[in-house]
C-alpha cells in the first residue's frame, strides 16, 4: 500500500462539523483514542481534520484548548456538507481518508480493517457496520441497489454474520462489495476522491453526495467495498433534523436525487421511465397534501443545464453502466454467510465506547 499523489501513507480523519461543539464534546474523544490504536496496530501515522462550516458556538476555541493535536480547518461563509468536506479532504495530509459526521462514536479497531482492502488498486471506498447509538441494533451494512418504478433503489441493505470470522481480506475471497458507502463514516482514497472530483457540491447543504460519488466512481471503473469487521455507532439525527424542518429537508433531498438521476441513467428506456414517474409522483402529491416533489422539482429545473453538463463530463469518462455495477454487487452476496438486512432479524451490539465509561 503505497501513498498516492504525494500523500504520506496513513489515514486522515476528516470531520465536517456545523455548530456541533456538543457533539465534538460527545463523541471526539473516542475518534481520538481510535486512531491511537490504528498508528499502534499499523505503525502509520493519522491525524484528526475538523472541518468547520463556519461555526459561532465557540467550536474553534473549544477544539484549540481541549484538543490542542488536532487540526481545526475554518470558514468564513458556511456552505453546507460537500464543499466542508471536500475542504477538509484538501487540508489532509495523508493517502486514505475517513469522513467522518460528529455525531459518531468509533472503537478501537474500526479504522483497523479497511486499509488493507486499498492493496486493490482498483478500490475506492470501504465503509463497514452502522450500528444505532441509543439502541445498539445494527443499521447499516453493505449497500445493493436496482433500478425500480423510474428511480434508483440504493437504500437496500445487507450484513454478515459472524463478521470476526468472515474476512475475505484475510482468507483471499473476494470482497464484499457495496453501491456506496454512508459519507458519515467512509474511508475514501484521497487521490482518486480528488481526482473524480469529491463530493458533487452543487448538492449542498446536504443529501445524496455520498451515493453520487460513490456511483460515479463505479461506473468510471473503481470499486466501494463493505467491511464487516469495522463498526461505527450513529447518533442518528443528530444534525439535519434539530435544525431544519422536515419537509424542508426531504424537498433537498429529493431536489438532489432529481439531480443524481439526470447526471447517472444510462439509457432512454431509464429516463423514460424516469419521466413518467416524476409526473405520477407530482399528480398525486396534492391528495395527500404534500408538496415536497413539486418543491424539489421547482428548484432543480433552474439548474438542469449545469447538471446536462456536469452529465456529459461524466460520460466521456463512463467505463460501466448501472446494470453491471448491480450485477457485481448481486453476485458478491450470493455467500451463505450474508444476509439481507431486516430489522427483525438485525444483530444488536452496544458501543463498546460508552460501555467503557459507565
Amino acid at each position: 500500500m503505497n501513498g498516492e499523489g504525494g500523500a504520506a501513507r496513513g489515514i486522515s480523519v476528516v470531520i465536517p462539523s456545523w455548530n456541533g461543539r456538543a457533539l465534538l464534546e460527545k463523541f471526539l474523544p473516542s475518534v481520538v483514542e481510535s486512531i491511537g490504536a490504528f498508528e499502534k496496530w499499523s505503525g502509520l501515522a493519522a491525524e484528526i481534520v475538523v472541518a468547520d462550516d463556519a461555526s459561532d458556538d465557540g467550536t474553534v476555541a473549544w477544539l484549540g484548548e481541549h484538543f490542542p493535536a488536532v487540526r481545526c480547518d475554518t470558514a468564513a461563509v458556511r456552505r453546507g456538507f460537500a464543499p466542508t468536506v471536500n475542504r477538509g479532504v484538501r487540508a489532509a495530509r495523508f493517502s486514505w481518508v475517513y469522513v467522518l459526521n460528529n455525531d459518531v462514536a468509533l472503537e478501537s479497531n474500526t479504522l483497523c480493517p479497511l486499509i488493507a482492502h486499498f492493496d486493490d488498486p482498483q478500490v475506492f471506498a470501504v465503509s463497514g457496520q452502522t450500528y444505532d447509538f441509543a439502541t445498539g441494533k445494527l443499521y447499516g451494512g453493505g449497500q445493493w441497489g436496482e433500478f425500480r418504478r423510474g428511480f434508483l433503489g440504493v437504500h437496500e441493505r445487507y450484513f454478515v454474520r459472524e463478521p470476526d470470522t468472515a474476512s475475505p481480506t484475510i482468507s483471499g475471497e473476494a470482497p464484499y462489495l457495496s453501491l456506496w458507502g454512508s459519507g458519515g463514516s467512509t474511508l475514501y482514497d484521497r487521490e482518486k476522491y480528488l481526482a473524480i472530483g469529491g463530493f458533487e457540491e452543487l448538492f449542498a447543504p446536504y443529501g445524496w453526495e455520498d451515493v453520487e460519488i460513490c456511483v460515479k466512481a463505479w461506473k468510471q471503473g473503481f470499486a466501494t467495498h463493505y467491511e464487516p469487521r469495522s463498526a461505527i455507532w450513529h447518533q442518528f439525527s443528530s444534525t439535519i433534523g434539530p435544525r431544519f424542518g422536515r419537509r424542508r429537508v426531504r424537498a433537498v433531498y429529493e431536489r438532489n436525487r432529481l439531480w443524481m438521476h439526470w447526471m447517472h441513467l444510462d439509457t432512454a428506456g431509464q429516463f423514460a421511465a424516469h419521466a413518467g414517474m416524476v409526473v405520477l409522483r407530482l399528480l398525486g402529491d396534492p391528495f395527500v397534501l404534500r408538496w415536497e416533489n413539486w418543491s424539489a422539482l421547482w428548484q432543480a429545473v433552474p439548474e438542469f443545464p449545469r447538471v446536462w453538463a456536469r452529465r456529459k463530463e461524466l460520460l466521456a469518462r463512463r467505463k460501466l453502466m448501472l446494470v453491471e455495477v448491480f450485477r457485481r454487487i448481486a453476485e458478491a452476496m450470493r455467500r451463505k454467510e450474508v444476509q439481507a438486512y431486516r430489522e427483525d432479524v438485525a444483530p444488536v451490539r452496544g458501543c463498546p465506547y460508552v460501555a467503557g465509561r459507565e
